[in-house]
């Protein structure tokens, strides 16, 4: 979920390795339950996938000793093993996502990627020290993946009927990082749209923005 975001702040895009371009693609793809998808008029079941940050400075990870077991090593920077290649890089941090996903459950937000770094968003601080001490960079947050999910199908089905007239959807999605549902539209409809989802609320405690679409092909209508 990358859309360029015009109501609220976000880091701006900056150069970045290799490798995390390729883990952008695929973890855009594979994880989490969060992701941008085409407006449709809110009948097609969304389908997940997860926000991966452009941002190049991260907090480092300190990871914590573990009780009875080794603490794995954080995947190296690009650049950092002469013989590791980006390819190797990617499916390290893939492998440590997945790995974590799996481990947190429920508590499992969203993940992403700064400055090589891989960033794990979780519900309870209890499953701060778990991210660390897998060599990731935890962040709390208040939503979960499945409540995102939950909210940004709510959201769509809103949309399909129509609470502005005319109403196009270009795209939806929901972010762990940020906590809120995705929508972008026509720059004309954004306000309408905006103050429609203030005041009905359609995802309950999950805030809805819209946002000025960046343009599409072919426009898809909910009408």
């Amino acid at each position: 979920m990358i859309p360029n975001r015009t109501q609220h702040p976000l880091h701006q895009p900056s150069a970045r390795p290799l490798a995390g371009i390729a883990l952008a693609v695929v973890i855009a793809a594979a994880v989490s339950g969060c992701g941008a998808q085409p407006g449709d008029g809110g009948t097609a079941a969304p389908s997940p996938s997860a926000a991966v940050s452009t941002d190049t400075a991260s907090p480092s990870p300190s990871p914590s000793a573990s009780s009875g077991t080794a603490t794995p090593a954080a995947p190296a920077t690009p650049g950092s093993d002469p013989a590791m290649t980006s390819d190797e890089f990617t499916t390290g941090l893939l492998q440590l996502h997945d790995r974590l996903k799996h481990d947190l459950g429920d508590r499992y937000a969203d993940a992403w990627v700064d400055g090589g770094v891989l960033h794990v968003a979780v519900t309870d601080p209890s499953a701060e020290a778990k991210v660390r001490d897998a060599g990731a960079v935890p962040v709390t947050v208040a939503f979960n993946a499945a409540e995102l999910l939950q909210a940004r199908t709510q959201v769509q089905t809103w949309i399909a009927g129509k609470p502005v007239p005319r109403v196009e959807m270009h795209s939806i999605s929901a972010s762990g990082r940020t906590g809120a549902v995705i929508v972008t539209v026509p720059a004309e409809q954004v306000p309408a749209l905006q103050a429609a989802a203030d005041e009905q609320s359609p995802a309950g405690k999950v805030p809805v923005i819209v946002e000025e679409s960046a343009g599409m092909a072919t426009p898809l209508s909910t009408n």
